[in-house]
Formats: structure tokens, C-alpha cells, sequence
């Protein structure tokens, strides 16, 4: 429509000039000898016009009537589906909350030394321990013994598993050790395993694992008596 009112500002625009350059007198001479040509242009113009504008009005309320149908058929429908769910589908959504279970959660032997605790004796847990705070005394743990980065501890520890991130001074006991970064041990190691980062310290002596302490010691007491026997032995035959 813009572009129509354009149009006719540059006709009425051009009739203008034409009459401003011909003069008044000379334009109602061709006026008055082409008559019909004009007024047959001018019809035209009109009817054209009108036809244009008829066929917007149309289109628009055609366009109208189909998005209200559109917007009736989905309203049913959505109200039809809020009314009346299927009943395949909730016989499912039921079977299915029957069937998944949540599993219940396994229980964590998890023992923490927080850093205000300060704890001077034995410390025996089932899995595994992670010292923050100050331990004096022996620790023993089935599993694995964290001494974190604030934790220290002036003592023993027995466990499969020794990972060493803050202080550790006396005897430490465990199938594999581990001395992180800013880890420092002070003592005596008995492992199979040990790893020590290269920012990490180790200071003291480092002995194999042995499985059984008391039948170690068994066997060197009887070693060592049968080589006093057989010094005996010696002497005597001497003599």
C-alpha cells in the first residue's frame, strides 16, 4: 500500500509539471481535445486501485479464519490429552516406578581426624582413615591411611595402604606407601611398594615387608640359639 500511495504522488506530482511547463491555457486544450482518453485513464487507475484493495481485505480474512481454526483444533486436542490420558501409558509410568528401585547405598567405613582434633593413643578403624589434625600414638586400618597436608603424626601405622601428603615421624607399616608432594617422613618404612614424588621427603631407613612379625622373630631366636650351640660345641671339643 505504501508503494501504491508513491505511485500516485509521483502521477500527481508529473501532472503538475507537465501543467506547469505547457500553462494553464494549453493544458485545458489537450484536456478538452483527449477528454475521453483521460477520463478512461483515470477509471482505470480507480478501479485498479479498488480491485488491489479488495483482494488485501480478503487475504486477511482468510488468513484470520484459518488461525482460529487452527487455534479451536489445538485447544481440543490439548484438552482432550488433559481429560483423558491413555491408559497404556500409565500402566507403564506404573510398572516402571514398581520396578526401578533405588539400590541401597553401601556403607562407608570412612574414619576423618578433622584439624582442631588432637588425638594422643591407638586409633583402630575398619577402612579407611584421613588425618587432618594431630595424632601421637599407633593407628591401625584395614584399608588405606591418608595423612593430608595439615595432618601430622608422631607414631605407628598399620594398613594395606599409607599415602604420606603432611608429617609422619616413627614407624609406618604398610603393604605400599606413597609420599606425595609436601610429603615428609621421619622413620623407618616397611613395604613392598614405595613411591616418593620428587618434591616429597623421605628421611630414615627403609626395610622389606614381612608378613608375619612374631614368626620372624621366632626364627632368628632359634637361629641365633643354634649358632650358640654349635659354639659351645666347638669349645668344648677344643678342650
Amino acid at each position: 500500500m505504501n508503494y501504491n500511495l508513491l505511485w500516485y504522488l509521483w502521477f500527481i506530482w508529473s501532472c503538475a509539471l507537465v501543467i506547469y511547463i505547457l500553462s494553464w491555457s494549453v493544458t485545458l486544450t489537450l484536456m478538452r481535445q483527449y477528454r475521453g482518453l483521460l477520463l478512461a485513464v483515470v477509471v482505470t487507475l480507480i478501479a485498479r486501485a479498488a480491485f488491489r484493495r479488495l483482494r488485501f481485505n480478503k487475504g486477511i480474512i482468510m488468513f484470520k479464519r484459518k488461525e482460529n481454526n487452527f487455534n479451536a483444533s489445538y485447544a481440543e486436542t490439548v484438552s482432550a490429552a488433559a481429560v483423558t490420558p491413555p491408559e497404556d501409558d500409565f500402566e507403564e509410568s506404573v510398572s516402571a516406578a514398581t520396578v526401578v528401585k533405588a539400590a541401597p547405598a553401601a556403607p562407608v567405613n570412612t574414619t576423618t581426624i578433622p584439624e582442631t582434633c588432637t588425638i594422643t593413643g591407638e586409633v583402630n578403624a575398619q577402612g579407611d582413615v584421613h588425618i587432618n589434625g594431630n595424632i601421637t600414638g599407633k593407628i591401625i586400618a584395614e584399608k588405606t591411611v591418608f595423612v593430608q597436608k595439615k595432618g601430622r603424626v608422631d607414631g605407628e601405622i598399620y594398613a594395606q595402604r599409607t599415602e604420606i601428603s603432611g608429617e609422619l615421624k616413627g614407624l609406618c607399616r604398610s603393604r605400599e606407601i606413597a609420599i606425595n608432594a609436601e610429603g615428609f617422613m621421619d622413620g623407618t618404612i616397611e613395604c613392598e611398594s614405595l613411591a616418593v614424588h620428587q618434591e616429597g621427603r623421605f628421611y630414615g631407613t627403609s626395610n622389606p615387608w614381612q608378613q608375619d612379625k612374631r614368626e620372624s622373630g621366632l626364627s632368628e631366636a632359634s637361629v641365633s640359639s643354634a649358632q650358640e650351640f654349635q659354639l659351645h660345641k666347638a669349645t668344648l671339643v677344643q678342650q
